[in-house]
């Protein structure tokens, strides 16, 4: 539980740089151990088949990117194929866990090898490390609890090999809708590593300059901003919201609590799970080793990835702690009896819902406010754009985006007004964004702007002091930004 709280509070109290995915994230990890920390056994099992039907879609849209699409690499609904490997992982590792314990049936065939092939189409480097320790784990974990089956090894081997040469298979296919992207060469894939190893290094001297509380949630991007000079393989343009792993992340941004918490969550059930597998009861075994092996190649995969930024994961291993917890707690049998609530425990736990509820709903209201804001604005209907954008700063004055909208709404209303009001209310708005968000260059380019172009209506010459300390610092803030350049040759043109 230190993990989740501790990104909550952190993200609440301490971060210069508040996200509303510092709140959404731990809650899904949450969500998914509590589910499943008090399903009963009907209930786990319908679960879990409905994450394994959405584990069949995915692998088939991976499967039909790499044949009739003809791309390099599966991906998905992901952004990455690493990502997709990740969520792949954790139902994939789980199935052949399965297996090796003597448990199969054809259903659990088939989607296992499609969960396989899929694996193999993504190409991921993090993904094949992390399917060979969770392996390894499954190997331990089985024959520490005496329930490892040698016709399931043969089995296993067998599916894998299945879905390298499925995935190979449609690879080598001419559909015939243009040309095949190329897969990665080795070339690439060292170039690949050698950009991981400077963000690592640049990641660890951001922790170095605060190693106590950290530089805040998702902040690694303001560091690439500021440090690329020291990242000479991401040039002035390639952008990346993390480290390649997870735990140097936590380390920077949440600090040495953060890297603590996310080494138990990570590694802590994995040995707790091998330490208690032979007192386990023999029906429990199997699903236990199993949950405890997809947890460990998550872990694995977390030293040169990012899953557990990944909302898919999170809500997935959250699911495999709770049903792991449920096992070698002892309490699987009474997650089935009804739990008798005392009064006191009833009306805390009504609180804490009713809190959640404020501090979880007001980051969707502004978020919706704020889309729909933007939506009319679009449509040039501006008095209900400007109604909906303030109210989204308001009810969320912690996020810059919202102040930024706000700031380029009145923005566009001077000028195409020539409106003194409306240049006050934008230079209000971006500032605002800039306080709320002093690592954000977007804000503090705004202002600059502003100024420059509006700057009689404000009241300041449009060439002040303050134009070139903001010049000044939005260098800082990203020195190779193209339109921090801009403006600072713009300056420089008027002097």
């Amino acid at each position: 539980m230190v993990f989740p709280l501790w990104v909550v509070c952190h993200t609440l109290l301490i971060s210069t740089a508040y996200t509303p995915a510092g709140l959404f994230h731990p809650v899904l990890l949450l969500a998914g151990f509590a589910a499943f920390r008090r399903f009963d056994a009907l209930a786990e099992r319908r679960a879990a088949l409905a994450a394994l039907a959405f584990g069949g879609i995915l692998a088939a849209w991976g499967l039909v990117q790499v044949g009739p699409m003809s791309l390099a690499r599966a991906h998905a609904l992901f952004e990455t194929p690493a990502t997709y490997a990740t969520v792949i992982n954790l139902l994939l590792v789980p199935v052949l866990g399965l297996m090796l314990a003597g448990q199969r049936g054809i259903a659990v065939l088939v989607v296992g090898l499609a969960l396989a092939a899929a694996l193999f189409a993504a190409d991921s480097r993090g993904g094949f490390v992390a399917l060979a320790a969770g392996m390894g784990t499954t190997m331990v974990l089985t024959a520490r609890g005496g329930v490892l089956c040698r016709t399931g090894v043969i089995t296993v081997l067998g599916l894998i090999a299945a879905g390298w040469v499925l995935a190979a298979g449609l690879r080598a296919v001419p559909f015939g809708v243009g040309m095949r992207e190329a897969l990665p060469g080795a070339e690439a894939r060292a170039e690949s590593s050698l950009s991981r190893l400077e963000l690592y290094e640049l990641s660890a001297r951001a922790w170095l300059e605060r190693p106590i509380a950290g530089t805040g949630y998702l902040t690694f991007r303001y560091t690439l901003e500021r440090g690329r000079a020291s990242v000479p393989s991401y040039g002035e343009s390639s952008e990346t919201w993390f480290v390649h792993n997870d735990y140097l992340q936590a380390l920077q941004e949440l600090g040495l609590v953060g890297l603590a918490g996310l080494l138990s969550l990570a590694w802590l059930p994995v040995l707790i799970a091998y330490r208690r597998m032979p007192a386990l009861p023999p029906a429990d075994r199997a699903a236990a080793q199993a949950a405890a092996s997809a947890l460990a190649a998550t872990a694995c995969h977390a030293l040169v990835d990012f899953p557990y930024h990944v909302p898919a994961c999170l809500l997935l291993c959250g699911a495999l702690l709770g049903s792991l917890d449920r096992r070698i707690s002892g309490s699987a049998a009474a997650a089935s009896r009804p739990e008798e609530v005392a009064p006191a425990r009833r009306a805390a736990r009504t609180a804490c819902v009713v809190l959640a509820g404020v501090l979880f709903l007001r980051p969707v209201f502004a978020e919706v406010s704020a889309e729909w804001g933007l939506r009319l604005f679009a449509d040039r209907q501006t008095h209900s754009a400007a109604y909906w954008l303030e109210a989204a700063r308001r009810v969320e004055p912690a996020d810059w985006r919202y102040h930024w909208y706000a700031g380029q709404f009145w923005d566009d209303i001077a000028t195409t007004t020539a409106s003194g009001d409306a240049a006050r209310l934008a230079s209000a708005a971006f500032a605002a964004g800039f306080e709320a968000n002093p690592l954000e260059v977007r804000s503090l380019l705004g202002l600059i702007s502003l100024y420059r172009r509006q700057g009689e209506r404000l009241g300041a010459p449009a060439e002040s002091t303050a134009r070139a300390a903001w010049v000044a610092q939005a260098e800082t803030l990203a020195p190779f930004n193209a339109a921090v350049r801009r403006e600072r040759e713009l300056l420089e043109a008027t002097k």
